[in-house]
């Protein structure tokens, strides 16, 4: 009996140790990088730390801001840009879209958001600015092919205007104005985004 209580308990402990031993050993694959801080774990071996904010880079390699968010939809982040004192929001998205059948660039990106509207239809006539998302001047930026120019607003209140139509994303034109709106603003100034910071834009840190 006493015999057998032993081989039990032998046993008992084989299997903890064992058990205790992978728990070791998976733990030992894992890093998350500050037991204190909850950051992210990667898998076999471990990761270099980075900045907590992500960075846009031209296609030169200069450093244009820090990433931001405003509300909105159809783009997949933007930057702040500051132009004698005055703050504009100005957006990209991934490279590709409609200009290859809907294949998206997984590090490449281009400058795309906020969208334009125009007095006329076809995306001709008096451009309009109408998105006002975040605290910023309200911006829009239009592109013609691999031209994308930031339209800045007039530091002034929003009119009721007559809008014909609106560029959308990679540049493609909507008849009539954009859904739920009426009011836009004049444009005071313009930017060649493309000729300042060439693309295509890569995020870095």
């Amino acid at each position: 009996m006493n015999r057998r209580l032993f081989l039990a308990t032998k046993f008992a402990l084989l299997l903890a140790l064992a058990a205790f031993t992978t728990f070791v050993s998976a733990h030992d694959r894992w890093d998350d990088g500050n037991d204190q801080g909850g950051g992210s774990r990667t898998l076999q071996g471990r990761h270099e730390k980075v900045s907590p904010k992500a960075r846009l880079y031209d296609a030169r390699g200069t450093v244009i801001g820090d990433v931001i968010y405003v509300g909105g939809i159809d783009y997949d982040g933007g930057v702040l840009l500051n132009f004698s004192g005055v703050l504009v929001f100005a957006g990209f998205s991934r490279a590709g879209g409609y200009q290859t059948n809907d294949a998206l660039s997984n590090s490449e990106f281009v400058w795309q958001y906020p969208q334009l509207a125009y007095s006329n239809p076809n995306c001709t006539g008096t451009p309009y600015i109408y998105y006002d998302g975040g605290p910023y001047r309200p911006s829009a930026i239009e592109r013609k092919g691999n031209t994308a120019t930031l339209y800045i607003a007039k530091d002034t209140l929003s009119q009721t205007v007559t809008m014909g139509s609106s560029i959308g994303g990679y540049g493609s034109c909507y008849a009539g104005a954009p859904v739920y709106v009426s009011k836009a603003w004049s444009v005071e100034s313009t930017v060649d985004l493309t000729q300042l910071f060439p693309e295509p834009l890569r995020i870095g840190r």
